[in-house]
């Protein structure tokens, strides 16, 4: 009997310490914070962001397959049916993304903790007349950190 108690818990156990591992981010190793240009368009892109929210940015010389081996051993992976997981940019060089889950959630729009990590890094993207304009390509990794809190809810 004692067996089967144990045998009828485990995957809940299972569950509860693969959550608890997984809401944890690690930095790649190696990798260093970026923090881009104080400009007119990032700070808008700043204060457009949901309160509680925060994006950090970090760059690493290593491969897009290194960076994404290493997070697949402490997240899920997420693929998005709208979401393109890459294309050409302009100079004919191929973007690629991948998107993690460190806190068990469905999907990057109910996760507090996530990231996007992309190959190769893109500086800036302002836009002249509505069509975006790429600058500052570098032959690195970025792995964008975006963290959520839970934001309490007020009474009426």
């Amino acid at each position: 009997m004692r067996t089967l108690k144990f045998v009828s818990a485990a995957p809940l156990i299972l569950v509860l310490a693969t959550g608890a591992a997984a809401e944890d981010f690690k930095l790649y190793p190696g990798a260093a914070q970026y923090t881009p240009p104080d400009t007119e368009v990032s700070r808008k892109w700043n204060e457009a962001l949901p309160p509680g929210t925060t994006i950090c940015a970090y760059i690493t010389r290593d491969s897009f397959d290194k960076v994404v081996s290493y997070y697949k051993n402490s997240a899920r992976q997420y693929t998005s049916p709208h979401t393109r997981m890459g294309g050409k940019l302009p100079n004919g060089q191929e973007m690629r993304l991948a998107f993690f889950i460190f806190d068990g959630a469905s999907d990057l729009s109910t996760s507090r903790s996530w990231a996007k990590v992309q190959h190769p890094f893109v500086g800036s993207v302002p836009g002249k007349g509505g069509k975006p304009e790429f600058t500052d390509i570098r032959d690195a990794t970025e792995i964008v950190l975006t963290e959520r809190k839970a934001i309490p809810k007020t009474k009426p």
